[in-house]
């Protein structure tokens, strides 16, 4: 089974935003429902109605986005709106031919999608977030570029 890139994943609704959050912490961190329970603080019948319900309190998700080491729950609630692109904080490092051709993966596959949705009206999620991710790669690399010449230190560098 093909393991999932975190980094290119983007929530379409809230509940689906929780769910990744939990997903990533037990995939890429190995902490099950459990775990994450107990570093909350709170019982794991009372994370579980969370998760269910989609009713997790607002003092908490900031709380679950970090143990988790995810923000798909931040991400969407600030491209929730429409009008909003969310960048993560570029440190400066040079890309690597990698990173390069990762954009231009992402920019032809939302290329094909938008092609697809205005030939015949399918997949408008699948296209909004794949056009969502090409806008933030890109992002990142101008914000990249422009810190190009004072690179900033990885103290608390990670990738999630």
């Amino acid at each position: 089974m093909r393991k999932p890139n975190w980094k290119s994943r983007y929530a379409s609704n809230l509940e689906e935003a929780i769910e990744l959050c939990a997903d990533h912490a037990a995939d890429k961190l190995r902490r099950p429902a459990k775990v994450m329970a107990d570093l909350m603080g709170v019982e794991l019948k009372t994370y579980y109605r969370w998760l269910a319900e989609t009713s997790m309190p607002l003092n908490r998700l900031r709380q679950f986005e970090a143990f988790s080491g995810a923000s798909f729950i931040s991400d969407y609630l600030c491209l929730a709106h429409g009008d909003k692109v969310v960048i993560r904080i570029a440190s400066g490092k040079k890309a690597d031919h990698t990173d390069l051709a990762d954009i231009h993966a992402s920019f032809a596959d939302a290329m094909s999608l938008l092609v697809r949705f205005y030939q015949h009206g399918e997949s408008l999620d699948e296209t909004v977030a794949a056009l969502t991710c090409t806008l933030s790669k890109l992002a990142y690399q101008r914000e990249n570029i422009s810190k190009s010449g004072v690179p900033e230190l990885a103290l608390f560098g990670g990738d999630a």
